[in-house]
């Protein structure tokens, strides 16, 4: 386990970016996108400086949006953060979603959900578990949120809660996740390490796990639109933890829209991986 630990931690140590640049994204009513800094504002607009220096005026009445943007400068190039910071492929990360930001996401195709930021620290979900020829009245209801500290040092700490609600037994029935998150690196590339305890509740009987459950998280940003991601789950009291599969994904990053395609491995690689697919659109 020890050296299945330390490998990983490797495949996902933090890499060194430049500094991030805080620049401003404009949107026009005719489409158009310009980044840059603002250099000046008046009742006029806006004057952009873009990265290579040349100065860009946009009229007030053709700006339908206006919004700061993470970035860093790699090899010339100037790379947005990734959208999905606040999560991996199902675990969550210690970034929040932040104020007025949103997505919907679905999860391998079974797990749709409703993702908002309020403030720039609570991130609340809204979800349910859909299979292919389940009644809607017993379709599973997924409900989360999650509190992001400010940062401290090289870390972020997080906290938070999921349950699952199962009407079809009279609503008496639901299962949920309880966890602690910290999140070591920058929006472009970040490693987490997540304790979390199970728990479950039949009627009025709430029952929690003994033992916490590790999730270990990376994302490896490659290229402006590129980033590889993995999640490692192990329960506790697990004979051969190597035995368990790691999820690995490449992220196809887009302004508004993020595609993971990977699958779940077995350590050794050998044998079909069960197939991923996750979509994600920003809709803010």
């Amino acid at each position: 386990m020890k050296k299945f630990v330390s490998i990983y931690l490797i495949l996902f140590s933090i890499f060194l970016f430049s500094q991030d640049n805080q620049l401003v994204e404009i949107e026009t009513n005719d489409g158009n996108i310009f980044l840059g800094t603002v250099i000046e504002e008046s009742d006029a607009g806006y004057k952009l400086k873009t990265q290579d220096g040349i100065i860009i005026s946009v009229p007030l009445a053709s700006v339908k949006r206006l919004s700061k943007i993470e970035t860093a400068e790699v090899g010339g190039q100037v790379w947005r953060a990734d959208p999905n910071k606040s999560m991996y492929l199902f675990a969550p990360s210690a970034f929040p979603i932040e104020k007025h930001k949103a997505y919907c996401r679905d999860f391998c195709l079974f797990f749709p959900s409703y993702n908002r930021g309020f403030g720039n620290n609570f991130s609340f979900q809204a979800g349910a578990f859909v299979f292919p020829g389940m009644p809607l009245d017993q379709v599973p209801i997924v409900l989360s949120g999650k509190f992001s500290l400010p940062q401290v040092g090289p870390a972020r700490l997080a906290a938070g809660m999921m349950y699952v609600n199962f009407p079809q037994q009279d609503n008496a029935l639901g299962l949920g996740f309880v966890f602690g998150t910290a999140t070591f690196g920058d929006r472009f590339t970040h490693f987490s390490t997540t304790l979390g305890w199970g728990y479950g509740r039949y009627e009025a009987d709430w029952n929690f796990m003994d033992k916490p459950i590790i999730v270990l998280s990376g994302n490896k940003r490659i290229s402006n639109s590129f980033a590889i991601v993995a999640e490692y789950w192990l329960p506790p009291e697990v004979d051969d933890p190597s035995s368990l599969p790691v999820a690995i994904s490449g992220r196809f990053i887009g302004r508004r829209i993020a595609v993971d395609i990977g699958g779940f491995f077995s350590k050794d690689m050998g044998g079909t991986p069960v197939p991923l697919i996750n979509f994600t659109y920003h809709m803010k």
